[in-house]
């Protein structure tokens, strides 16, 4: 089987109960709990979309496989 370079579109949204006088970071670093739940445990839930990589092609000796 032959390499081949994808790009993975995925979209997230979480729900999170904060303060009222939280700021956007404490927000932020609240919902990265979640968000980590939903990439651990839902991604398949949140993929839009799965392309070929056609301006960056897959190649060998630069690339690490994952």
């Amino acid at each position: 089987m032959a390499k081949v370079a994808k790009l993975v579109y995925a979209s997230f949204m979480v729900r999170v109960i904060v303060e009222d006088t939280d700021t956007d970071e404490e927000i932020i670093r609240k919902s990265a709990i979640k968000f980590k739940d939903v990439v651990n445990n839902d991604l398949s839930e949140n993929i839009e979309e799965i392309v070929d990589d056609t301006e960056v092609p897959y190649d060998s000796e630069k690339d690490f496989l994952n």
